[in-house]
């Protein structure tokens, strides 16, 4: 008998954002365990990375065209957005056309069509909730228009479902970690990858005030999360309360950046120590910059039957492996931490 990931299925499966950091991976990730993949993207993406060796249509994923193309699939994962907290308070409007009326054109052909659909959220849709930790049943409540936008998906997610399609909803927390796509180096620009591009100029920028927690999940567990999800869709399961898409350990953000010139220190005897600044945070009108953030996606990851692998602590050695060392000159010596690193 072949392995799951070996075995064919023979189902097709369409995804939207399938050039995008997480939907690129996902996307010949399926591939790869026989699914047949149909990917969705308008390449205006911070990414932007079609998945090679896919059927991949380039097209906004509510246009008529692209909702035509995915009418014969099996599941439909539903990762395209205008994605980011500031792009969506600069342009609500123009973000909400994409992120909620787009969805809703999406939803209606899974309607019509009886199709399974499974739509990525975010854990910001749950705002500054009163008891902590953050669990599956832990109700909505945005704080600013990225989330607002989220849970507009979500309600129309749940109606759909509420026809007896399933549909599920993937709330997603902070990804990090990197994969290659031939000479590419694919990573998204959140407070992780950030600081490892940021450790050879020898300084680490901190958006004030920095004890703002964060949940910090590995591009490998989420795909793994996600082609779960398309497995329990494709055999007619959805919860009725979302998924949580995290590790489960979170970290300030002063923290991240004090272990990060922790194990530079560790790993780059011979490079100057790194210096650690807290900075005027440019989103602080609009970001939740909550210390208590706690999140428990333990029953998420035994639905799915699967645990996660990777952890930031362990990871930051791998991943400083990956730091360009000749993209900036080194800081000057014997600087100063601003926040003193804390051990593992």
């Amino acid at each position: 008998m072949l392995s799951r990931r070996h075995r064919p299925t023979h189902k097709r499966l369409a995804i939207t954002g399938a050039a995008g950091y997480i939907g690129n991976l996902v996307a010949r990730t399926a591939r790869d365990e026989g699914w047949t993949v149909l990917g969705v993207d308008d390449l205006s993406g911070p990414v932007s990375l079609p998945p090679p060796d896919i059927e991949f249509l380039k097209a906004d994923f509510s246009s008529p065209g692209a909702l035509r193309r995915m009418e014969d699939a099996d599941v439909v994962l539903h990762l395209g957005a205008v994605s980011g907290v500031v792009a969506c308070a600069r342009d609500p409007l123009g973000t909400w056309a994409v992120n909620v009326a787009g969805t809703g054109r999406l939803v209606a052909m899974c309607r019509r069509r009886r199709i399974p659909l499974a739509f990525s959220s975010s854990l910001a849709v749950v705002g500054a909730p009163d008891r902590m930790p953050i669990v599956e049943e832990t109700p909505p409540g945005p704080t600013h228009e990225y989330a607002r936008q989220k849970t507009e998906g979500e309600w129309l997610v749940r109606k759909l479902r509420a026809t007896g399609v399933p549909a599920t909803i993937a709330r997603m927390s902070n990804v990090y970690g990197s994969y290659r796509v031939g000479d590419r180096e694919v990573a998204k620009g959140n407070v992780v990858n950030a600081f490892v591009r940021q450790a050879a100029s020898g300084t680490l920028h901190v958006n004030a005030p920095g004890t703002q927690r964060r949940d910090f999940v590995h591009i490998d567990d989420v795909v793994r999360a996600w082609l779960r999800i398309a497995d329990q869709l494709s055999e007619g399961s959805s919860p009725e309360s979302p998924y949580i898409v995290a590790r489960g350990r979170t970290y300030s953000v002063l923290d991240v950046a004090s272990r990060v010139a922790s194990e530079w220190v560790r790993t780059h005897s011979l490079r100057p120590p790194l210096q650690v600044e807290v900075v005027e945070n440019p989103r602080a009108d609009i970001e939740l910059l909550d210390s208590r953030f706690e999140v428990d996606p333990s029953r998420t990851w035994a639905s799915l039957g699967i645990s996660p692998r990777h952890d930031l602590a362990s990871d930051l050695t791998p991943l400083l492996a990956l730091s360009p060392l000749d993209a900036a000159p080194p800081a000057r010596r014997g600087a100063r931490l601003a926040h003193p690193p804390t051990p593992f």
